[in-house]
């Protein structure tokens, strides 16, 4: 396995009961499950952030659309060699993900916005596909990599799901993604849950942006 097709997550509702955040999914299950941070999902919405970084046989890094933008990143090729990594890329102001700063780092070429790989999974580590693999297992090695620099980053995964989404939309950010322990990694589908900041900076415009999308294909079909 090299580089594979991402895996989805499914838009969400949240509700607070007792100690645990229940999601309530689109395709109509309910479940608590471990909370995962979302530090830069405006990144995962516009298809832009969202990497898939191959460290086999040379440096390859590739968007969720399929943009190869290895050349844009001349910083990862330190990454120890050997791994296929799923996570995002973050650009940061004051602290915190700013998605305008990686559009212009990554479109607009400027190199001067320091950018930080966030490794949220591993799928392959030297030439063995962990893809079969439930999630707690793949993130044991990933935590025993210590991927910690300037550049790239584990993030901490969080049980409490109230506490984390409190925290997500106190400091601003985007919303949180939920992933079960025992899932495995499956390109290409939806398996994940993402629950969203109601007041996000950018959460109308994308709903904006949405509507003027599924108006274009509705007027496709006519």
């Amino acid at each position: 396995m090299r580089i594979v097709a991402f895996m989805l997550a499914t838009a969400a509702l949240s509700v607070v009961v007792g100690s645990c955040l229940w999601a309530w999914a689109s395709d109509g299950f309910w479940e608590t499950i471990p909370l995962y941070p979302c530090v830069a999902a405006a990144g995962t919405l516009a298809g832009l952030g969202l990497a898939l970084v191959s460290t086999v046989n040379g440096l390859r890094v590739r968007s969720r659309r399929g943009w190869n933008m290895t050349q844009l990143l001349p910083e990862l090729r330190y990454l120890p060699g050997g791994l296929v990594l799923d996570g995002e890329l973050v650009a940061w102001r004051k602290g915190v993900p700013y998605f305008p700063l990686l559009t212009r780092r990554l479109l607009n070429r400027d190199r001067s916005i320091a950018v930080t790989f966030m490794a949220f999974d591993l799928l392959e580590i030297d030439g063995r596909s962990l893809l079969g693999t439930r999630l707690d297992a793949r993130r044991s090695p990933l935590e025993s990599l210590e991927l910690n620099s300037s550049y790239w980053m584990t993030p901490e995964a969080f049980a409490d799901g109230p506490e984390l989404y409190g925290a997500v939309c106190d400091h601003g950010l985007e919303g949180v993604v939920a992933k079960k322990r025992t899932s495995l990694y499956r390109p290409g589908e939806r398996g994940w849950v993402k629950t969203k900041n109601p007041d996000y900076w950018r959460r109308d415009g994308e709903r904006e942006a949405m509507a003027r999308k599924h108006k274009r294909r509705a007027l496709a079909h006519i």
